[in-house]
């Protein structure tokens, strides 16, 4: 965790005034600054920034906060996130609690300098990305470098006293032994507050791999990550568009087309870990894959998952045989293929349809099974419409789509406590705060998503359970002192059920009953007080 004492001196040295005229057009008005609230739509401008204060409020839609508040709203960003985002605007190093692998970052900086001044000294691979079409801005933007021979590599680490033990727990090392990349060209793959959390490698030897990517580490989890996000988050926020590509070189080239909403899945196909990221975009989605079997299918396993998780959004299709890179290289406009695109579920249906003889009757039935199967996995409120389109252009009677549920299917749906649901989603997305809140918080505390708490604690992160939660958009994500003041609040009658219990204990002597009385009358003051105490269950 960032060291609260860290955090104070860096609000210390912000500017609010500065932090938000990044983002707004502020106009002075006696001693404070108006603009156009971006956080709703106005004409005329409600938003205050208050200099003396550090506060903004509009007095439109109610939103208020600080420095760190606003830029939360605004970039989407969890508290630890914006925190790194302002240190990192303002040049100010943060100090953390523990020695933990995100505090080991500037190792990875090193390396990538270290490929990038190797770029230049390897004339195939500053050839192959200029074959490309990239040009040298290109290039220095999105930090391309080289890795070299592997002893080579390694020789450079051990002249620059790297820590072998890291490189080899950030991924740059495996086994500790030898490069990950050998003779690639080097893509850094940065967070959303612009560090460095691992590297991708394309061969120019003709390796059997084209690509390569790192696998997960404590710090990077692919499957959470979208490529060129760090450069496209600001577009997307602002035009409430975003493009999803296939790879590296489709991001670059389609930022230097000028399309800079645009970011990629690292090495796999568009999963549920990725949609919170693109929640909190809260943008239209346009998946630009290639246009072969491969890139049609994936779009389509793309489309039925942000279909039925209420996405809006389209499937662009490209000429046969052209990728988006080869389409920008070759001086062409996608535009027009956006424009065209196909909403994901007319997509679904086509797609679906499209695998079948519909005209015999067989196939058409085969055909009408398939779809009933994706339409078991909808909400309600999305099957009636995918019914009506589904049927016709089948051409048969929507009836025939119409599914009853079992009495299991009805009984299997879960209560949400709004309560303890915001926590565990709070933790999912703030992973760095579990080891503390963990020792405030044992499962027992809670009484509907026990399990789910344990998934948590378990770093089950892929569960279907625990993602059932985390991808509702009624559950919030709290802020820090939002999460212990909930915690409290579930401690509270937590321990007062247990005063009761040992009240009404037959089984305990006097003095037994006094002694675990004292601990948990101790324990309700404190909370009562605003404190946080160490959950017990063995009391």
């Amino acid at each position: 965790m960032i060291k609260p004492e860290s955090i104070e001196n860096l609000k210390s040295i912000i500017d609010i005034v500065d932090i938000i005229g990044n983002y707004l057009q502020l106009k002075k008005e006696g001693s404070n600054y108006k603009a156009l609230c971006p956080f709703h739509s106005e004409k005329t401008p409600s938003f205050v920034v208050s200099p003396s204060k550090q506060i903004y409020h509009c007095f439109g839609c109610g939103a208020s906060g600080d420095a760190i508040k606003f830029i939360m709203e605004i970039e989407k960003l969890s508290y630890p996130e914006a925190i790194e985002k302002l240190a990192s605007m303002y040049n100010f190093k943060l100090d953390y609690t523990s020695s933990k692998s995100f505090v080991k970052l500037d190792i990875l900086e090193s390396v990538n300098n270290y490929y990038i001044s190797n770029l230049y000294k390897n004339k195939t691979a500053l050839e192959y990305l200029k074959q490309r079409g990239l040009k040298d801005s290109t290039i220095e933007k999105f930090s391309l470098g080289f890795a070299p021979q592997a002893q080579i590599q390694i020789n450079y680490f051990k002249n620059a006293k790297l820590d072998f033990k890291a490189l080899n727990e950030l991924g740059v090392l495996v086994n500790g032994e030898y490069p990950r990349l050998i003779e690639r060209i080097t893509f850094p793959i940065f967070s959303s507050t612009n560090k460095i959390i691992a590297f991708g490698g394309r061969t120019i030897t003709n390796h059997p791999a084209k690509y390569i990517n790192f696998t997960n580490t404590k710090i990077f989890n692919k499957s959470k990550t979208l490529y060129g996000l760090n450069f496209a988050r600001e577009h997307i926020l602002r035009k409430k568009e975003v493009i999803i590509v296939e790879g590296y070189m489709d991001v670059i080239m389609l930022h230097q087309a000028g399309y800079n909403t645009t970011v990629a899945t690292l090495g796999t196909a568009l999963t549920i870990e990725h949609l919170p990221i693109l929640k909190k975009l809260n943008a239209k989605i346009n998946i630009l894959y290639d246009s072969d079997t491969a890139g049609i299918n994936a779009a389509l396993k793309a489309s039925k998952l942000l279909y039925k998780e209420f996405f809006e959004g389209r499937v662009i299709l490209l000429e046969s045989g052209k990728d988006p890179a080869d389409i920008v290289k070759e001086g062409g406009n996608l535009d027009e293929f956006i424009k065209n695109g196909i909403e994901f579920k007319d997509f679904i249906i086509s797609q679906t349809i499209n695998k079948y003889n519909i005209k015999n009757a067989i196939a058409k039935q085969h055909c009408l099974n398939e779809l009933k199967d994706y339409i078991k996995t909808l909400p309600d409120l999305l099957k009636e419409d995918f019914i009506n389109t589904s049927a016709q252009m089948l051409q048969i009677n929507p009836r025939l789509f119409y599914i009853r549920k079992t009495k299991e299917e009805i009984n299997s749906v879960k209560k949400i406590d709004i309560a303890e649901a915001g926590i565990i989603k709070t933790l999912y997305e703030n992973q760095n705060l579990m080891d503390e809140i963990v020792e405030y918080l044992s499962t027992d505390v809670f009484k509907t998503h026990r399990e789910e708490l344990q998934l948590v604690y378990a770093e089950e992160f892929n569960n279907p359970k625990l993602l059932d939660i985390v991808l509702r958009d009624d559950v919030k994500t709290l802020n820090y002192e939002s999460l212990k003041n909930q915690i409290r609040k579930l401690l509270i009658p937590y321990y007062q059920e247990k005063v009761l219990k040992i009240k009404s204990d037959k089984n305990l002597t006097p003095n037994e009953k006094m002694h675990k009385l004292k601990i948990l009358n101790l324990k309700l003051l404190k909370l009562k007080k605003g404190e946080l105490v160490e959950s017990d269950s063995t009391i």
